[in-house]
């Protein structure tokens, strides 16, 4: 601690290597690695496979990122903590792809102090027609931790869509008018959306598209589901933000 401030800093920064990656990847531990692990110091949580059986395994959290990090430095005294934090969790986004069940366990663990220095997240919304009812509800506790407990700045968010054979040629293209007509009827198949916009503060939202094949569209739900999918980088991402950066 005699060190100049700016000679503690390189330290922090050689000891704290990410390697150049601003994002860290966080996801769930294959649940056979975290069954034959000893030392368990984070928050476990169960998840279902996501094959046809769908059994409920415990597991926790890990960061996949290329990194070099120190990280036992953090713990040295107090002052260290102060000074190291930020680097650590107010210079990354964290990113959490699918394992939307590894948010919640992962910022109850972060101290009192450390959260609010999470600026940005990102994760990917399944699509309506591919979740289930663990993954609505997995999708509702985070919404309301991220509301009730975290100061959130800037959300990235991946939504899952799919495109028939045939394409989306004669499906509607729907407009930030028509969500928001939409939200106005609290349309069943967008309820995750409604829940989304509970999240206050943002003062950034990226949203993106992950299309992949779907059936042709025989049914109102499948129709429905490949014109929002048709929509998302377009007036679905123009009402999300529209909701949400007005409520900053």
């Amino acid at each position: 601690m005699l060190l100049p401030s700016e000679i503690r800093l390189v330290i922090y920064h050689i000891l704290l290597d990410d390697k150049n990656n601003k994002i860290f990847e966080i996801r769930n531990e294959d649940p056979e690695v975290y069954r034959r692990s000893s030392a368990r110091s984070r928050t476990s949580y169960r998840v279902l496979g996501r094959d046809l059986v769908r059994q409920s395994r415990p597991t926790t959290y890990h960061l996949v990122t290329d990194s070099n990090m120190s990280t036992s430095i953090i713990g040295v005294n107090r002052k260290i903590y102060e000074e190291t934090s930020h680097l650590l969790y107010g210079c990354h986004t964290f990113s959490f792809g699918r394992d939307v069940e590894a948010i919640v366990p992962f910022f109850k663990d972060l101290t009192k102090q450390t959260k609010p220095l999470i600026h940005e997240i990102s994760l990917v919304k399944q699509g309506s027609v591919y979740s289930r009812d663990y993954d609505r509800c997995e999708w509702t506790n985070v919404c309301e931790f991220l509301n009730s407990d975290m100061q959130l700045g800037s959300l990235k968010l991946v939504v899952e869509g799919g495109r028939p054979s045939l394409g989306w040629d004669g499906l509607p293209e729907y407009t930030r008018a028509d969500f928001k007509t939409l939200s106005s009827v609290r349309y069943e198949a967008l309820e995750w959306v409604w829940e989304l916009l509970s999240i206050k503060g943002l003062r950034n939202v990226e949203v993106s598209s992950e299309i992949h094949h779907c059936p042709p569209s025989h049914s109102n739900a499948m129709e429905f589901f490949a014109a929002f999918s048709a929509s998302i980088e377009k007036g679905f991402a123009e009402f999300l933000r529209s909701e949400l950066l007005a409520q900053v």
